[in-house]
């Protein structure tokens, strides 16, 4: 079986990249990563000689065939080199620089616990993105990059650089289904990813976790009228994006390409045509788009005054305020909106009243602001107690649950890159 891994890419993937690819601020961006890293392309892999365990055939016949069939499968010639790194959890990654071998690196224990077929799975998302050159935007970097204090991309370019990587993981995914041929395979990937746990006491199952998506206020199937009562919140019961993505993968898993590529000819309920499976995923996924900090008008201006707000409070929380923590705050406002003000006690004093009125706001904004203050938390690379603490009580006077803050905070811990 030859797949064109382009025939099966997430159209959203394809537009986004080509407007990003044409963009002045990403191409300057770019080229300077480039002149920064010139001459630097094995630097990664001689870390990894160092400190990692090169896989060969010999040590693992099974890896290797896995590698080989998938890179055959997608007519990927590049050469592939395996890496076992010595890490407790559950993680898989994959890098190429223009010079240089594609380097595949799997955890430990994702080795130990993985079924053959869940590591299809995996190591078929990883060539997805290589197959696709999703490398060819570095990011985050790309979207981070600064010259004298001056991004070189413009902030809706930078919004617009995450979307596109979330859609880039969902061709990923459709690649890794189609290298794992098993949708039950690649649901229990994911609860493993997304738990952490690899026990059979618990038994995935791919639909149940694909349809707390349908809780969603924007899921036309789920509900006529979108209400803001507590079902909004079902989606964040796990890694924020994880039920998204399966439900997404289980879409995929009905559509006339995939069933074609596995030589069945229909599937439950008859097949679903490439653009019925991106209507759904694109419905799903506009949930993840932070619009308030796009959109005007009077309630997105209100959120983002308490974005600011709150933003400083969480930054203050504990020993004060961080140069990172304002960057980030100005990355979700605009560079020229985040300030770090000259009166902290005067600005906090806005907080309760700021609070109130955005209660009246959509469920889904006020859970979308939660998340952005673990971005300012986290931004110096630790979320403290008095950080959690107060972020905690913002989101339960807001009405959300405050399970949020740690899922949010555990996804971004523990990415399926």
């Amino acid at each position: 079986m030859r797949i064109d891994a382009r025939s099966v890419q997430a159209r959203r993937d394809r537009e986004l990249r080509a407007e990003l690819d044409s963009d002045f601020g990403v191409r300057k961006a770019i080229d300077r990563i480039r002149t920064l890293t010139h001459g630097r392309g094995y630097g990664y892999r001689r870390r990894l000689l160092s400190r990692a365990l090169r896989l060969t055939r010999t040590m693992s016949p099974e890896v290797a065939e896995v590698v080989a069939e998938c890179t055959r499968m997608l007519g990927y010639t590049h050469p592939v080199e395996v890496y076992i790194v010595p890490e407790q959890n559950f993680n898989a990654s994959c890098f190429r620089e223009d010079h240089g071998p594609t380097v595949l690196t799997l955890t430990s224990r994702l080795l130990e616990a993985f079924t053959p077929a869940e590591l299809r799975f995996v190591i078929g998302h990883e060539m997805g993105h290589a197959a696709l050159d999703h490398y060819g935007i570095p990011m985050p970097v790309t979207a981070t990059l600064q010259e004298m204090g001056i991004p070189f991309v413009s902030r809706p370019k930078t919004l617009q650089l995450y979307a596109w990587c979330r859609w880039a993981e969902v061709s990923a995914d459709r690649v890794g289904l189609l290298c794992a041929g098993d949708p039950e395979a690649a649901a229990s990937g994911f609860f493993k990813l997304a738990s952490g746990m690899s026990s059979d006491r618990v038994r995935p199952d791919l639909q149940a976790f694909a349809r707390q998506v349908e809780a969603l206020a924007s899921a036309p199937e789920a509900r006529e009228d979108p209400r803001d009562d507590d079902d909004t919140l079902d989606a964040f019961s796990t890694h924020p994006y994880n039920p998204v993505r399966v439900r997404a993968l289980w879409a995929f898993s009905r559509s006339t390409p995939y069933l074609q590529a596995m030589g069945h000819g229909h599937g439950e309920g008859g097949p679903m045509s490439l653009d019925d499976v991106e209507a759904i995923v694109e419905r799903d996924l506009h949930l993840m788009e932070p619009t308030y900090l796009q959109e005007r008008g009077e309630t997105p201006d209100l959120l983002r005054r308490l974005l600011y707000t709150a933003g400083i409070a969480v930054a203050a929380a504990h020993g004060g305020i961080e140069r990172s923590e304002i960057e980030a705050l100005s990355k979700l406002l605009g560079a020229d909106q985040a300030l770090v003000p000259s009166d902290v006690n005067r600005t906090l004093a806005d907080l309760d009243g700021r609070i109130e009125a955005a209660k009246e706001t959509p469920l889904a904004a006020r859970a979308q602001l939660v998340q952005h203050l673990t971005i300012i938390a986290f931004a110096d690379g630790a979320v403290q107690d008095e950080e959690l603490a107060l972020m905690e009580s913002i989101s339960q006077r807001l009405g959300v649950d405050p399970r949020i803050v740690h899922q949010t905070i555990h996804g971004a811990m523990h990415p399926l890159d």
